[in-house]
């Protein structure tokens, strides 16, 4: 009767311990909520991006014109605009919130109606118009402008952008795995993807190259869409993507492998998600978010948030938990033949 207790008290140990593994939602997690999340470097230019903005790396776009939170409604408190390294500016505007630089700033005329916090050097060389600057550096600029403000305390970068890239990387691999539920059909360069479940519908494409490419995506309302595109060098040149029955908040295309990717005359439905691609767009609109290792180019961006359910993480019980059970295991074998010896 011992040993039976102990065997039961053991299965008990082990199923509380594998109950209490990680078994996480599915999420983009630091990303969540940016219209532009790029791991590496921004060189955007002569476009819009109308919702918040997070660089892992420098901001330092090749050209004028870019606009920034156009259509955010963010105020003094939130920052709509995150830079872990330096930032390097001309001819640009923001609308939106806060702007955070965890390097150096150097913007010429600079035009944003809310405070900006510089964790380096803030230069600026031509006035310009701004809420209150903190730096932690030095200040070279206009001597007139009592907006600017040396700061006392540190200044963290608000994301772990290390942490962000391992998570979306280990993401996009898990959605990689995803087994297909839905049909692909292919007639010369038109693609129709059909999915009938009301909750996770999952298409493989194969291809890495569609120019001209028509790619119509029909899924019932209120679902999630998972779009897998193999290769390591994919681009869209022309052509276009339709959905019918789900919306662009629910729909995502996973570049699991794609080391380039890049964007031409084309409008994207839904949030792109490619955390080892140096992304570039020339034209073109992205309906969603782009996540990428880095992104260049003249692509506009609408500010559609990814609001789509993509399951549970695998429950795979922590190392702790199999040394744990391995032990009550080997008190379970002594116990059991040391009975057996008695006998």
């Amino acid at each position: 009767m011992v040993l039976q207790y102990r065997f039961v008290g053991l299965v008990a140990l082990f199923a509380a311990t594998l109950g209490s593994a990680r078994a996480d939602q599915l999420n983009l997690g630091a990303a969540a909520g940016y219209n532009v999340f790029s791991l590496n470097n921004l060189s955007m230019y002569s476009t819009t991006i109308q919702g918040k903005v997070a660089v892992g790396g420098a901001f330092a776009p090749s050209g004028g014109g870019l606009s920034l939170a156009t259509g955010s409604h963010d105020g003094t408190g939130v920052y709509d605009l995150v830079v872990a390294g330096n930032f390097t500016m001309s001819a640009y505007s923001m609308a939106g919130g806060d702007i955070f630089v965890g390097g150096n700033m150097t913007w010429n005329n600079p035009s944003t109606s809310n405070n900006i916090y510089v964790a380096g050097n803030f230069t600026d060389t031509g006035g310009g118009n701004t809420g209150t600057v903190y730096y932690g550096g030095t200040y070279n600029g206009p001597g007139y402008l009592s907006h600017v403000s040396k700061s006392a305390s540190s200044m963290p970068t608000p994301i772990d952008f290390l942490t962000a890239k391992t998570n979306l990387e280990s993401l996009s691999t898990t959605l990689a795995g995803d087994a297909p539920n839905g049909t692909v059909s292919s007639s010369g360069s038109t693609w129709t993807l059909t999915g009938a479940s009301s909750s996770l519908n999952v298409f493989n494409l194969s291809a890495s190259s569609y120019s001209g490419a028509t790619i119509n995506i029909n899924a019932p309302a209120g679902s999630t869409v998972v779009v897998n595109i193999a290769g390591s060098a994919d681009s869209f040149s022309g052509g276009s993507i339709n959905l019918t029955g789900v919306s662009a908040s629910n729909v995502i295309y996973n570049f699991n492998t794609a080391t380039t990717l890049s964007l031409s005359s084309i409008a994207f439905y839904g949030t792109i998600l490619a955390p080892l691609a140096d992304f570039t767009g020339s034209g073109g609109q992205i309906n969603g978010q782009l996540i990428a290792k880095s992104v260049a180019g003249t692509t506009s961006m609408s500010d559609t948030e990814f609001a789509g359910t993509l399951g549970a993480a695998t429950a795979t019980p922590e190392p702790s938990t199999w040394l744990l059970f391995l032990a009550g295991a080997g008190v379970f074998s002594f116990t059991y033949f040391s009975r057996r010896r008695v006998r």
